[in-house]
């Protein structure tokens, strides 16, 4: 079996988000169970390969925009999982991130190169992730190429609409494109729309999230679409490699957190001395460090990711810590950046409260190590979520995740299990859910205890993902889906 990972981010060599994170750790996981995994993407100037070494494999000759542009094929070990990554090179359009072009091209350099069979590889199915990716099923099929695909969705949100005159930029006839009424208006395609009609099966990371997307609410206006995949869409939850991520502290200071629960494995009770007292030293530190009060004695909850206001959850969240923060027996750090009057609103807590609250208003993945490690409680109230990775970091580090009931937040946590789930998006349900958690935390102590070993008991390591996916792709190739 062999598998073609199309995606546009990888960690470590060119990262923007939680994709790049995916790119790395799962592909690493299907290779472990046996299957031929290759990943590619462009070699943007902006990839840093360290001392990583790259071999150039082959030169071809890939025709965009009716002239032949020159693409250069390197291959480079992964230096985490030793999974082949081949970086597609071209000045003109692979150098630099265009909306305009880019993404066209480097799916049109894709589908050449195993239609002209470039390489010593020639995969069974193409796995395309998220818009960038999104003309590669049609392609695939204008070429008649005798290979499967699969369209992963990791954020309906983003789409990736484009002028309509790409297609006559990668040579394919207007009418085999299914431009909507609106988008013929605007002169436009929707790359990920393409994407999802023209692929054999499509997959979200996580089971609710695929119901999720078939709603007029959650299916950003193609959920008509999507209901008429239905049958073909299948929702399999993301995974971490956690110990892979945060191995070190640093360059040089192995991190105990993870070295100990490589150790113990499954037995974390027996060891629950150990990890609440590492938290509780970890927890003076980020206090002192972050110039808040040092005390044990009050609940310590994080914030980590963009402040993204349309799916955040940024407004009930500002209100909820509005309404605790007075009485001063709750602490809150928040970290993470984006819309700037979301910004200042949390920086004006911050002023008044600031023994309290912290804002770092910055991605520092150190930082949010240590927040995972040092925290009570992780706040996660968004509107929508796909999947979510960090109530699965929280709880690797026995943080107990507080969070809205919606796609891969509903699949990953237990309420009184291994976290809180509120339903109804307000801040009063969230204000709520919290309250009833830090009364736990404050006066039963045993509950709250077997909450954090559920917690760091809760698996999810990307090896059951992996089974899931090898399943899928075994129904693909032998034609039963």
């Amino acid at each position: 079996m062999k598998i073609l990972f199309a995606v546009w981010e990888i960690d470590p060599f060119f990262k923007f988000g939680g994709l790049g994170d995916v790119a790395r750790a799962f592909p690493a996981a299907l290779k472990d169970l046996g299957v031929d995994i290759r990943i590619t993407i462009p070699f943007y100037k902006a990839v840093k390969l360290g001392r990583n070494r790259k071999k150039l494999l082959c030169r071809l000759r890939v025709e965009y925009a009716g002239r032949k542009e020159k693409v250069e094929i390197y291959e480079v070990a992964h230096p985490l999982n030793n999974v082949p990554v081949y970086f597609l090179k071209n000045k003109k359009y692979l150098d630099i991130v265009s909306a305009a072009d880019t993404f066209a091209f480097f799916d049109k350099a894709v589908v050449d190169i195993v239609k002209n069979n470039s390489l010593d590889f020639q995969p069974d199915i193409i796995q395309c992730n998220d818009h960038h990716t999104g003309m590669i099923p049609l392609l695939v099929k204008e070429n008649k190429l005798n290979i499967k695909t699969i369209m992963t969705i990791h954020n309906l949100a983003y789409q990736g609409f484009n002028s309509k005159e790409v297609l006559d930029k990668l040579g394919i006839e207007h009418t085999k494109s299914r431009l909507i009424r609106w988008e013929i208006k605007r002169r436009q395609i929707n790359f990920l729309m393409e994407g999802i009609i023209h692929a054999d099966a499509v997959t979200t990371v996580s089971p609710t999230y695929a119901q999720e997307i078939m709603t007029e609410e959650f299916g950003m206006g193609l959920e008509e679409l999507l209901r008429g995949k239905e049958g073909r869409i299948f929702g399999i939850l993301n995974g971490i490699s956690a110990d892979t991520r945060y191995k070190y502290h640093g360059k040089l200071n192995t991190c105990e957190f993870v070295q100990r629960k490589s150790e113990f494995k499954n037995n974390f009770g027996e060891h629950l001395k150990f990890f609440l007292e590492k938290k509780r030293k970890n927890k003076l530190l980020l206090q002192r460090k972050l110039g808040l009060r040092a005390t044990s004695k009050l609940p310590l909850s994080c914030f980590i990711g963009r402040l993204d206001p349309a799916q955040k959850g940024l407004d009930i969240l500002h209100k909820m810590i509005r309404k605790v923060i007075d009485s001063e027996d709750n602490q809150f750090v928040i970290l993470g950046s984006g819309n700037i009057d979301w910004q200042k609103r949390f920086e004006w807590l911050y002023k008044f409260y600031p023994k309290y609250i912290s804002c770092n208003f910055k991605f520092d993945e150190g930082l949010a190590h240590e927040i995972y490690e040092a925290s009570d409680f992780i706040l996660i109230p968004s509107k929508f979520e796909p999947c979510g990775l960090i109530q699965m970091l929280g709880m690797y580090f026995g943080t107990i995740p507080i969070a809205h009931r919606t796609g891969g937040l509903a699949d990953s946590i237990k309420t009184y299990y291994n976290g809180f789930l509120f339903d109804r998006y307000s801040s009063v349900a969230l204000r709520n859910t919290y309250e009833r958690a830090v009364e736990i935390w404050k006066k039963d102590r045993k509950k709250f205890e077997e909450m954090v070993v559920n917690a760091l008991n809760t698996d999810f390591s990307w090896d059951l993902r992996a089974k899931e996916y090898r399943e899928l792709y075994e129904k693909l190739i032998s034609g039963s889906i």
